[in-house]
């Protein structure tokens, strides 16, 4: 899977529940739909699209089925 090196980003305010509203051109780039994973880091939160943790899972399962004998 490729990386994608983003060079922006934006200050956005948190409602009074703590949510915050991803602008749609946003949505729309990196594939967020329904669902959508959160992960906290060293560096802060990330917030990615499921599908491509399940595509990274998949792609393990096939190489790992492969080295074994």
């Amino acid at each position: 899977m490729k990386k994608l090196t983003v060079g922006f980003g934006m200050l956005r305010d948190l409602d009074p529940l703590g949510r915050v509203c991803i602008p749609k051109e946003m949505r729309k780039m990196f594939h967020l739909e329904n669902e959508v994973e959160v992960i906290v880091t060293e560096e802060g939160v990330l917030v990615r699209n499921p599908k491509y943790v399940l595509i990274e899972r998949e792609e393990y399962e096939r190489i790992k089925s492969k080295a074994e004998p």
